[in-house]
């Protein structure tokens, strides 16, 4: 009997298909770990790490402000002119934005101070002693603005008047007042505990506690939530909460904010009342869905403290056996005022009458009559009013070799290393006051701060270079065209022979007629 098995055409399909997988499984073994290595790789890839949950609702800030250092200048000559430069920010959690704005004033005595040319209209007021502004708006603190927003706001036309009689050294203030709406609120859990008297023996998910807090990024704060809930009958309590609220800011609230009219009447102290200082309203919502009855509303702070004590309505009785937790939210609105001053010296130019200077004003960007600030700086190495006084500004390494040179797109590449000041009040016209970085074939001189071209060989020099070696400034001295200079011992000659003889050993050209062109 033949043993051989009869090749049938099944077997001879099963024959093929194991050998071509056999031929197949090393290939495959390969194109399963490529797919499970780009798998893991677009999972570590779509793995995104969770941003860190930030409270922006903390802090006694709302919208603050102050004057720049130099703006108003603390003294100015009378008849000169001087800017008045108000830096204003959103430092709380609350949106003046839409229908509400912040009034910015500014009040001066006119005995001694003026406004020029500017006109009454498109929100701005002027009168003798006072310009008002109105329309500033901010965004307050966000995940887009972690500090909140802030706003420059500059105005040049100012100027002192010539001062009457013979006082030497008179002086002045400038006062400027910020009225706008804010909102302080609150959300938080509270117990609604129906089980007062504890004859549910069940276990309880929650208990009545009273609640304390410290800010919500408002002036205003609440500090304290007192919770209780009386039981009326019929399984039934009305929910009491006791509010407690503090003035923590630095300055006065007036009355609940209600429209922009009303806001007007009171930034503007026309018409005011009793009832149009320290007062604040209060709105309350328990569960999302039942507003609070508040006693007394708006609420009136004494010595900067106050409290209201907000209860459910009859319809919204709540009754039940189980407590449950709910949330609480809390509104306070309110217009809040804030102020500053600054006083100003004002300079004689002479006290019995005689103009001192041909030019009797100083120029925005002077310190004293021709004496440039940038100039005054480099030259005092600092000193006072020559450091920018914009918020978070860099400090600027003034020394020998600032000057007006430099366009704003230069100045903003050197701003980084201290280099330049990009604001105006420095230089005249479109120019800032910076120091240039020298090439790498130069080197800057100590004495005036200027860079010169390194003269390295026994060159005839055709204009001012620098001879010495290395890195340090100190390691060279300054040599005059039409001289010859041998780097290693810092000498000048006034020859090529006498720089190149085998003493000095100094390198030469090759060529007679070489010069260093600086």
């Amino acid at each position: 009997m033949n043993n051989q098995k009869t090749k049938t055409p099944a077997n001879q399909f099963a024959n093929r298909f194991n050998q071509q997988h056999n031929n197949f499984q090393p290939f495959s073994i390969i194109l399963i770990f490529i797919i499970i290595l780009l798998f893991t790789t677009a999972s570590s890839c779509n793995f995104q790490q969770q941003p860190k949950e930030v409270n922006y609702y903390v802090g006694i800030k709302g919208m603050e402000m102050m004057f720049l250092e130099t703006s108003p200048p603390k003294e100015v000559y009378e008849e000169a002119t001087f800017p008045v430069t108000v830096y204003v920010e959103n430092k709380g959690a609350f949106d003046v934005i839409d229908d509400k704005y912040g009034i910015l004033s500014f009040s001066f005595d006119p005995f001694y101070i003026e406004l020029f040319d500017i006109q009454n209209g498109s929100g701005v007021t002027v009168t003798r002693n006072s310009m008002v502004l109105k329309g500033i708006q901010l965004r307050g603190k966000s995940r887009y603005s972690p500090s909140g927003t802030e706003s420059f706001l500059s105005f040049p036309n100012f100027r002192a008047k010539s001062v009457m009689g013979q006082r030497e050294m008179p002086f002045t203030q400038i006062s400027s007042t910020l009225c706008y709406p804010y909102t302080t609120t609150l959300s938080q859990i509270v117990c609604v505990d129906l089980n007062i008297y504890g004859e549910n023996q069940r276990t309880q998910i929650c208990t009545q506690n009273d609640l304390s807090f410290s800010d919500q990024g408002a002036p205003v704060a609440i500090t304290l939530v007192e919770v209780e809930n009386h039981p009326v009958g019929n399984n039934m309590v009305r929910p009491v909460f006791t509010i407690h609220l503090q003035n923590k800011g630095s300055g006065t609230v007036l009355t609940p904010y209600d429209n922009p009219a009303e806001m007007d009447r009171v930034c503007s102290f026309h018409d005011l009342y009793r009832e149009d200082f320290n007062t604040v309203r209060v709105d309350a919502i328990l569960s999302n869905d039942r507003w609070l009855e508040c006693t007394p509303n708006p609420i009136r702070l004494y010595n900067n403290e106050g409290f209201t004590r907000c209860q459910v309505t009859d319809e919204g009785l709540i009754m039940g056996y189980q407590n449950y937790q709910t949330p609480l939210t809390i509104t306070l609105s309110y217009i809040y005022l804030t102020s500053i001053s600054k006083r100003i010296d004002i300079k004689r130019l002479n006290p019995y009458g005689e103009i001192l200077y041909d030019n009797s004003s100083i120029l925005p960007y002077e310190v004293s009559p021709g004496v440039i600030r940038c100039n005054y700086c480099a030259s005092n190495q600092g000193g006072p009013g020559c450091q920018p006084d914009a918020p978070n500004s860099k400090t600027i390494n003034f020394q020998i070799g600032f000057s007006c040179q430099c366009s704003f797109d230069t100045c903003s590449k050197l701003y980084p290393d201290g280099l330049c000041v990009p604001f105006a009040g420095y230089c005249p016209g479109a120019s800032y006051c910076c120091m240039i970085e020298c090439k790498s074939n130069e080197i800057r001189n100590p004495a005036d701060g200027k860079c010169y071209p390194k003269c390295t060989r026994c060159y005839e020099a055709t204009r001012t270079c620098a001879c010495g070696t290395g890195t340090d400034p100190n390691n060279y001295v300054l040599m005059e065209s039409g001289k010859f200079c041998c780097p290693i011992t810092k000498q000048v000659y006034d020859t090529k022979d006498a720089c190149s003889t085998p003493s000095t050993n100094c390198p030469t050209s090759t060529s007679t007629s070489s010069t260093i062109l600086g």
